[in-house]
């Protein structure tokens, strides 16, 4: 065990709980059965449920004895830090420059970034980031009718 169970469970738990809340506010779609407040509220109780086993499975180790928690191995690498740090920096770099920059240069900066720290050749990254954007946007903005920001490429939007 690296990280202590009770802990994390308890972190998670309380987490559950406020994405329950929140979803409770959303609007109900009119026509529907069901609103936009359905899949994160089962999504947060189905984490609840997990975070209380990871609870109960934290309280019996330490009753077991087990060994403190200790940080893992790869917290002393910096190359591992800025990866971890790299992907919630990713979802707040995105919520900031979206609706300015667009999903489409937004995504493909993230992914190009994410790839290459990755350790994914530039070739393979820039084909796989293109590839994947263009998948990405036609099944959310065509198919799905779900409004991407276009940012800066408004000119250019369909």
């Amino acid at each position: 065990m690296k990280f202590d169970d009770t802990f994390i469970g308890l972190f998670l738990a309380v987490c559950s709980v406020g994405i329950f809340a929140i979803a409770q506010t959303f609007p109900p779609i009119p026509g529907q059965n069901f609103g936009a407040s359905l899949f994160p509220t089962v999504l947060s109780v189905g984490l609840f449920i997990c975070s209380v086993l990871l609870l109960i499975q934290g309280l019996r180790q330490r009753a077991a004895g087990a060994p403190r928690p200790s940080w893992p191995a790869w917290t002393r690498e910096p190359i591992s830090i800025l990866r971890f740090l790299l992907v919630p920096g990713s979802l707040f770099f995105y919520f900031e420059t979206g609706d300015s920059l667009g999903f489409i240069p937004c995504a493909l900066i993230l992914l190009l970034v994410l790839f290459r720290v990755f350790g994914v050749s530039w070739l393979r990254a820039i084909v796989v980031a293109v590839i994947s954007v263009l998948v990405i946007h036609f099944m959310f903005y065509s198919i799905l009718h779900v409004p991407l920001p276009w940012g800066m490429l408004e000119p250019l939007s369909w």
